[in-house]
């Protein structure tokens, strides 16, 4: 039996659709079982390459080319207006609810969803979308949207280009005009493909939110709509070749169910794993085109995938899916930053009411829009409209942008009296006011030069790191970027002892010798960090340096034994070395943006105080020379001027000593230079090291 043609809506399409969202929704209110559920934009970007890729072949087919105001006409309709009204709300949500500073960010974030380049906004930031490195944005969401947005620009185009290769050249003798776009879209797969494969084990950030490893799926979904009329021809064929086909639907369902429960954020993404909801998305797609879910019984397919996709309910939710993606993010970062829960069922409960809102955005806001007579008829109109939505987006994100900035410079102070003496010699009795660096500077606040931080990801400097007289005394500053917070003060240190100090350093890669992982790919573990933990050690070695400092985050696995066999590896190297070995003790471990609080606290700084022992904590270090042992190495700390006991403050005197959650500031790092020296002078410490 035929499809007829009013049927070109696909209601098990719609219905799949709902999968999609809810697979989204509930991983993100943290639904125990649903680790994969963030496998539903993968569903999203097969149907559109479907979708899409259909609509543009029918209507060359049709007219013999293809109206890129038209289609550029619906979709501003469709996409910009909604996008932008999250946008404004989700600002005025985060200037209700959020300390100066994130509103600030908030307001950057927005401002690249509005000009639909998120996805390319957050690989800047190097953003770990599966690890949460972005939950607190209220545009974290939108790297599918500007993906989609990013397609819809060109792939008409590419599918225009590649229909009249065929169509107006001698090669329509010889190919026809769906074979043509297949083969072009076939190319665009494979590659995709390999490439998204090939990036993720190196640079997952990338490899999750680049258009250009995500184009497969859009063209897997494309393929689909290219095969469609022998797809559809099938369903006129013998009862076997229907049952393959429910049973292939069936296979996908599975498929989809399999993906959410199994692929978790551990799970490298989005490579080869990423086959499994791709295919059985299009395993759904190809069933309903062979059995047409939409004539339900009377064709005796109510037993079919299909047919479940297409009851009402699943219909509905895959037509207000668009806007539920949209509203439900915004709602639970709201709510988190208000309440501090993440329980599931609260979350759920916020979902739900973001499925309401979404709701009344697709009846009152969005349909109206898209169904308006007027607009249909006037593709500039239509285009007039998307523009206006683009414009309001960007102003209104920059104007918070502008508007913050402003706030903040109001109240600011001067760094230059700031001493050792100034900031710890005496008393503080002041819990509000100002501090140094303002904390929305406090980020870059940060040693230099900044390219001796080997970034995650890469292996070696962009420069040779050392500095000092030539001839000086050979130190070497070894470590994580917990190392690299001191690099200038040890300089200042340096600097009156003729240290030629090398410097090798290196982002979320301990000094201490973790062993790789691979069940949990963590930056500390990875390939990059490996080689470069290993050949610095053999750089310093080579060195033979006279001292050796040294210093590493203290909480990168929970588990003290081996913490405790990682840093006797280590260990063993650099004493191999002959040099005296200095070790610096981790820094409090704040857990949470000190700036950022401290931008909406100046007023009462002890809102942003901390528990020192809040997060689990291991020093091998300094836990075994309390029993007797490593006695060789001498320990410096710093933490109690940082903490009054087990209570840890953000500022004092004036100084903010911290720049994100878990760094000090340069300032900080250099006013507390005498500290050091006073230490080491009392350990009667030889600067030589002869």
């Amino acid at each position: 039996m035929t499809r007829p043609h009013t049927s070109t809506f696909f209601t098990d399409v719609a219905g799949l659709r709902g999968v999609a969202v809810l697979l989204v929704v509930l991983f993100h209110a943290r639904i125990p079982g649903l680790d994969g559920g963030f496998v539903g934009v993968d569903i999203f970007f097969v149907i559109s390459g479907f979708l899409i890729t259909g609509l543009l072949i029918r209507e060359f087919e049709k007219t013999g080319t293809v109206s890129f105001k038209g289609f550029y006409a619906r979709r501003c309709r469709r996409i910009i207006p909604a996008a932008a009204l999250v946008i404004v709300v989700s600002l005025i949500g985060a200037a209700l609810t959020m300390p100066l500073l994130r509103v600030f960010k908030q307001s950057l974030d927005l401002l690249a969803a509005a000009a639909n380049l998120a996805n390319w906004h957050f690989i800047a930031q190097n953003a770990d979308y599966l690890a949460g490195a972005i939950d607190g944005s209220l545009a974290t969401h939108f790297w599918s949207l500007a993906i989609e947005e990013q397609l819809y620009l060109v792939w008409p185009m590419i599918i225009f280009a590649a229909a009249i290769l065929v169509a107006r050249t001698p090669l329509r003798h010889h190919l026809s005009v769906r074979s043509s776009i297949g083969l072009v879209v076939a190319a665009l797969t494979v590659g995709s493909l390999i490439w998204a494969i090939r990036l993720t084990p190196v640079d997952p950030a990338t490899a999750y939110m680049a258009t250009y490893t995500r184009v497969w799926q859009f063209g897997v979904g494309g393929l689909l709509a290219v095969a469609e009329p022998i797809l559809i021809g099938a369903a006129r064929r013998t009862a076997p070749t229907r049952i393959v086909a429910a049973l292939l639907g069936w296979v996908g369902i599975a498929g989809l169910v399999a993906s959410a429960v199994l692929i978790t954020a551990t799970t490298p993404y989005p490579g080869a794993a990423a086959l499994l909801p791709t295919i059985s998305t299009a395993l759904i797609i190809l069933s309903g085109q062979v059995i047409p879910a939409d004539v339900g019984t009377r064709a005796g397919n109510a037993f079919t995938a299909g047919f479940l996709l297409s009851v009402p309910p699943m219909r509905f939710l895959g037509r207000v899916s668009y806007s539920w993606y949209l509203w439900h993010w915004p709602a639970l970062v709201l709510f988190e930053t208000q309440t501090g829960s993440t329980a599931w069922p609260a979350l759920l409960a916020v979902t739900g009411v973001a499925l309401l809102i979404a709701i009344a955005s697709t009846l009152f806001f969005e349909e109206p829009l898209i169904a308006n007579a007027e607009l249909r008829r006037n593709h500039s109109a239509s285009i007039s409209v998307g523009v206006i939505g683009l414009v309001i987006g960007l102003a209104v994100s920059m104007t918070a942008g502008v508007i913050t900035v402003k706030v903040a410079s109001g109240d600011t102070v001067s760094n230059a009296a700031l001493s050792y003496q100034s900031v710890f010699g005496q008393e503080s009795g002041a819990t509000s006011g100002p501090v140094v660096p303002n904390p929305f500077q406090a980020y870059d606040d940060r040693p230099s030069p900044t390219e001796c931080l080997v970034p995650v990801g890469d292996y070696g400097p962009g420069r040779e790191c050392a500095f000092g007289p030539g001839d000086g005394i050979p130190v070497v500053l070894f470590g994580d970027s917990h190392a690299e917070q001191w690099a200038e003060t040890l300089r200042a240190i340096g600097t009156a002892h003729n240290w030629r100090i090398y410097q090798f350093t290196k982002a979320a890669c301990p000094a201490q010798n973790l062993r790789p992982r691979t069940h949990r790919p963590d930056p500390f573990n990875a390939a990059d960090c490996v080689r470069w933990r290993e050949d610095s050690l053999h750089q310093i070695a080579a060195l033979a340096p006279k001292i050796v400092i040294f210093s590493s985050l203290s909480t990168y696995v929970p588990d003290y034994d081996e913490s405790a066999q990682a840093w006797d590896d280590t260990l063993a190297v650099l004493r191999g070395t002959g040099a005296r070995l200095v070790y610096i003790a981790d820094t409090p471990y704040p857990n949470f943006q000190i700036a950022d609080c401290m931008s909406g606290a100046l007023d009462d700084w002890t809102r942003c105080n901390f528990r020192l022992d809040d997060v689990v904590r291991h020093e091998p270090i300094l836990t075994e020379q309390a029993r007797g042992r490593d006695r060789d190495i001498v320990t410096l700390s710093v933490n109690s001027l940082l903490c009054d006991g087990d209570t840890c403050v953000p500022a004092r005197n004036k100084i903010l000593f911290y720049r994100d959650e878990s760094h000090l500031t340069a300032t900080a790092a250099k006013v507390l230079e005498p500290e050091l020296t006073r230490q080491l002078d009392r350990r009667r410490f030889d600067y030589n090291a002869r």
